[in-house]
């Protein structure tokens, strides 16, 4: 697997970067592709295979589309019933999908790349003629609605083919009046709307299964037999639940009720067609092909699209990357205590913003340049007058501002609970010394002209590695921030975890050039990936500076400090910083 050294295109970076555009939560890392809801995983994956990344793309602009669109409570009620479940699943991917793509019409292209990919990858093919009456259904209805709705041409020639299957198995009357049921699938809004409409499919079917009943004489052999329907089914009178809180995109209407449907039911094998053209041979199949579909096993439906997707996606141990891009997430609100921690940091950063601002714009002044004329004259060229040299005035002209763009990384690890003392007196815990310095800095440096800061803290959501606090992002205010600063310690020390994600939020801004402070007092959890990341930012450009507050970090980063009396810690974050604006 080839290894790309650069972040600009980086897998995990652009994998969050996408997730960033479509309004999810991303993580990177392990060996499988998944979805809980709320945020979607991929892979490690650190190659540069484009098919690859295409199945990839797809596969989030696909799940974004469900964690924006769907409400998953309905999914629960249909997953007892394997049929339900399929039909159910066709109708919410195509919903979601050009809901999707009405707001990010490049999701369409994206997700019709990763169509075809599977179809290459031998993930779809024709239909056959012993196929098993619930695929032969759920084969129709994904080919179909994908080609008519979402436009994805690639499946026009499956459809065909599972469109003359389904007409050849099935009985005329319920073709036709799934096609009528069909053409209310662009109408619908919502989740609960796809499973009422599964639910009046299902009930069709049921109606078709009591005609075909009805219509055999009662002698038949089509009635007789392990499993055979013992009269006519009733629908269930309880109709489909849900919470509508659990969801934005909640439809008017219930759900239809369910079919009654007994998934223990003896289920018949793939049904060939008839040998016969005699009116009670075609009953007999219609009754065997319906009754197979309403009684499907979750052996007898096909796989969904974009299982087949995380089927190419899964990576086995030795493929996976030792990457692990963490998921941003809220960190928790203290109005109190972040007013505090602002009343007493903001008079103070003010002092110290004035100080960097007028030594970056004395930093941003050129060389003086002798001209002919002006308003200073430079004493010390005097001498010139007497060649005839008038260039005897001192010219300066201003430099554009810093246009830095600053993230620092704060580790709220357990060990940064020990206390710091100052000639024998007690002067706070390293994580309020910490958080207050990082306050500080943030107000001083958002107000000069040409720095864009953020504040991100390590780790984050209950102490997990596979997650940061977002307390500041880049073009936000600390004082519509401050809430979330001065959280408390939890986890462990996913360094690299951090410097990923403060590097993709660092690409994603226009200043040409990029700081990561790092501040941690430990070792990270793992030291081979920290390298790596770093590596990383060094070919990338983005320059890291490690800040060790009561330790030596020199062995982990090129440039760093070590901070070995916590209390001097603002102080020496400000010189810091001082050093480089001016050096920018």
């Amino acid at each position: 697997m080839k290894t790309n050294r650069s972040l600009n295109n980086a897998f995990p970076i652009v994998a969050a970067a996408l997730g960033n555009k479509l309004g999810v939560k991303v993580r990177v890392g392990g060996q499988d592709a998944e979805t809980d809801g709320d945020t979607i995983t991929v892979p490690a994956y650190d190659g540069d295979n484009p098919g690859y990344r295409d199945v990839a793309w797809g596969y989030l602009a696909h799940e974004a589309g469900h964690v924006r669109y769907t409400a998953f409570d309905y999914f629960a009620q249909a997953a007892s019933v394997p049929i339900r479940k399929a039909i159910l699943n066709v109708l919410e991917d195509v919903r979601i999908e050009r809901r999707l793509a009405e707001r990010y019409p490049g999701t369409r292209l994206t997700i019709e790349k990763t169509v075809g990919k599977l179809i290459a990858e031998g993930g779809f093919t024709v239909p056959q003629p012993d196929t098993h009456p619930a695929a032969v259904l759920q084969d129709f209805l994904l080919f179909h609605l994908r080609t008519w709705e979402l436009g994805q041409t690639a499946l026009a020639d499956l459809a065909d083919a599972a469109e003359r299957l389904i007409e050849d198995r099935f009985p005329s009357g319920a073709v036709t009046r799934l096609f009528g049921l069909l053409s209310e699938v662009p109408a619908l809004t919502g989740t609960r709307e796809c499973l009422s409409l599964t639910d009046r499919i299902l009930r069709m079917l049921q109606d078709e299964l009591e005609k075909a009943n009805e219509e055999q004489p009662s002698d038949s052999g089509g009635q007789s037999g392990p499993g055979a329907p013992t009269g006519n089914a009733q629908p269930n009178p309880r109709p489909a639940e849900s919470d509508d809180s659990a969801t934005t995109d909640t439809p008017s209407g219930r759900a239809d009720a369910a079919p009654e449907i007994d998934p223990n039911a003896p289920v018949d094998g793939a049904i060939a067609s008839p040998s016969s053209d005699s009116p009670d041979s075609t009953t007999d199949e219609a009754i065997h092909v319906l009754r197979a579909v309403l009684s499907a096993g979750a052996d007898d439906v096909g796989q969904d699209l974009f299982e087949c997707a995380r089927d190419i996606l899964r990576l086995t141990a030795s493929q996976a990357a030792n990457i692990h891009f963490p998921t941003a997430d809220e960190p928790p609100s203290r109005p109190k205590e972040g007013q505090g921690l602002l009343d007493k940091t903001v008079r103070e950063s003010s002092r110290i913003r004035a100080t960097l601002q007028g030594l970056v714009q004395a930093s941003r002044l050129k060389r003086p340049v002798a001209k002919a004329s002006g308003r200073k004259v430079a004493r010390n060229r005097l001498y010139r007058l007497s060649t005839g040299d008038a260039r005897v005035f001192e010219r300066r002209s201003p430099q554009s501002a810093p246009n830095t763009a600053v993230h620092v990384l704060l580790d709220r690890s357990p060990s940064m609970q020990g206390t710091v003392s100052h000639e024998q007196t007690v002067v706070g815990q390293r994580i309020d010394l910490a958080w207050d310095a990082c306050m500080a800095l943030a107000l001083a440096l958002e107000g000069l002209s040409g720095v864009n800061p953020a504040v991100t803290a390590f780790p984050g959501y209950e102490g997990r590695a596979d997650s940061v606090y977002r307390v500041m992002d880049h073009g936000q205010r600390v004082r519509q921030r401050a809430p979330y600063f001065g959280l408390g310690t939890d986890g462990g020390t996913p360094l690299a975890q951090g410097l990923w994600y403060a590097a993709s939020r660092l690409l994603a801004c226009r200043e040409p050039r990029k700081v990561i402070l790092a501040l941690t007092d430990g070792e990270p959890d793992c030291l081979e990936a920290t390298r790596d990341i770093l590596a990383r930012c060094a070919a990338t450009g983005i320059e890291v500076v490690g800040i060790g507050l009561g330790i030596e970090v020199s062995h982990l980063f090129e440039c760093s400090i070590s901070i070995m009396q916590l209390h001097e810690l603002r102080a020496r974050l400000f010189e810091l910083s001082r050093d480089l604006l001016i050096a920018a």
